[in-house]
């Protein structure tokens, strides 16, 4: 009988540490589809929207980072990266909205099965398609190579922050073979909308190894993302040297300036604190990115 339960023992202790290792695995990518910058790029690339000022430029461009739920509602596009994207040619800036779902097949009900709650595409995975958009924003004959700026919403703000967190000589984003050359070149400015930055994110322990100017915006009442851990970020960022500008809407949910958030859910689109919102990233791009790299 002491023998039985002495294998059972051992059997439960092999699991357990099996799973341990599995899930340790996942966590830091070695179960992610691999691709070096290039193929990567190539990847995305074909749906790549750029909305541009009229004129040859150059002007200043920011880097557009999707929440999880994506770009596509089935077949219909989603409203508000458009409306983001609009603000930014009617300050003279090029917006380039980065689809990181379309490309790898996964559709809206995907998203928010396995998206959504970090099954697939975390942001440490995520953050490859920043580090070879920023690239390939700096070449584009009518962008500034010297004033870009990448904003995320929710999922796309993890995206962005593990991005910046990452210390190019110990990591690489989890889904590329390497960095790609300058991958920090030219970025002058960081926006934030409400951001996940609860486990397994990788900025509140690590802040911005490449700090930027930093603006940021959260709601009071965000269940889905919870600002505290973000804070833990910030004041990172800040001793690194990076100017951090948060903005705190009383009361707003998680993904307020969504005009389509869905009805049953715990986000709430707020037309007054989705205006505030959209006040927020001209002032950005005013204040912040259209000043910069001179």
């Amino acid at each position: 009988m002491r023998r039985i339960l002495v294998s059972i023992l051992i059997a439960v202790i092999v699991v357990l540490a099996g799973g341990g290792a599995y899930v340790w695995l996942s966590l830091t990518g070695a179960f992610t589809d691999k691709r070096t910058p290039a193929r990567l790029l190539a990847l995305l690339e074909p749906d790549i929207v750029i909305v541009k000022p009229d004129g040859d430029g150059p002007f200043p461009a920011v880097l557009l980072f999707h929440g999880c739920e994506g770009l596509w509602n089935g077949d219909k596009r989603r409203p508000l990266m458009g409306i983001y994207a609009d603000i930014a040619k009617s300050e003279g800036v090029v917006a380039i909205i980065v689809d990181s779902l379309k490309p790898r097949n996964i559709n809206s009900e995907e998203a928010y099965a396995d998206v959504c709650p970090g099954w697939v595409l975390r942001g440490s995975e995520r953050a490859g398609d920043v580090a070879v958009t920023v690239p390939f924003a700096r070449g584009l004959p009518y962008v500034d190579p010297d004033r870009i700026a990448i904003a995320g919403w929710s999922h796309g703000g993890w995206t962005v922050m593990d991005f910046l967190a990452m210390p190019p000589q110990e990591m690489v984003p989890y889904s590329l073979t390497r960095w790609p050359e300058a991958a920090f070149a030219g970025l002058t400015a960081v926006y934030l909308t409400y951001p996940y930055c609860g486990f397994p994110a990788l900025a509140p322990a690590a802040g911005e190894i490449e700090p930027r100017p930093t603006w940021a915006i959260h709601g009071t009442a965000d269940v889905t993302a919870d600002p505290a851990p973000c804070d833990e970020a910030y004041a990172l960022a800040i001793e690194e040297g990076a100017p951090v500008d948060v903005a705190i809407l009383d009361g707003a949910t998680h993904a307020f300036d969504r005009p389509d958030v869905l009805p049953d859910s715990t986000s709430v689109y707020d037309p007054a604190f989705a205006q505030i919102a959209y006040d927020r990233f001209r002032s950005f791009l005013r204040e912040v990115l259209i000043p910069s790299g001179r």
